[in-house]
């Protein structure tokens, strides 16, 4: 009988906690879109466009804007700054809609055979943790791209001559 009213009870608490991630990831999808549509993005489409044909090393999603890092020329990095553009600092929500969007519109950052996606803490001062979001690129399809055309199998990217 016991036995009944505990698996009756872990029943319950999957469902409870199910329903809960539903709601979280419906509240995460209508934020996106909201952001897609918001001026923030129209800003940030440019930076977008440009990443489309380059090959992105790293790419940094925290609460000060997004920041993306190229394999070529090394170094090379471009940066959104939401103070600069003048808006407020990403919140928790907003940073996992802006994911779902760029995943959207650099659907290669998306593949988990090419770039791994970490979630980092970092500890403040004030004893609280702030997180972001951190796309690198993984070792193998960085050599990919830039091994030698006459030896590669995949799409080579071709870096401009500067």
């Amino acid at each position: 009988m016991e036995l009944v009213y505990a698996a009756a009870l872990f029943l319950g608490l999957a469902t409870f906690l199910l329903r809960q991630e539903r709601t979280r990831l419906r509240k995460i999808a209508l934020l996106a879109r909201k952001m897609h549509a918001s001026p923030m993005f129209a800003e940030l489409s440019p930076l977008l466009k440009n990443a489309q044909f380059r090959a992105i090393e790293m790419l940094m999603v925290d609460k000060t804007g997004v920041m993306i890092r190229y394999v070529h020329p090394a170094g090379s990095e471009a940066r959104f700054l939401m103070r600069e553009h003048g808006f407020p600092p990403l919140s928790e929500e907003k940073r996992q809609a802006l994911l779902c969007i760029l995943e959207e519109f650099l659907p290669l950052i998306a593949d988990t055979h090419r770039y791994a996606l970490r979630k980092k803490h970092i500890l403040l001062l004030n004893s609280r943790f702030e997180s972001y979001y951190l796309y690198t690129i993984r070792n193998a399809y960085k050599a990919t791209l830039i091994r030698a055309p006459q030896y590669s199998k995949h799409k080579q990217i071709i870096f401009p001559e500067w």
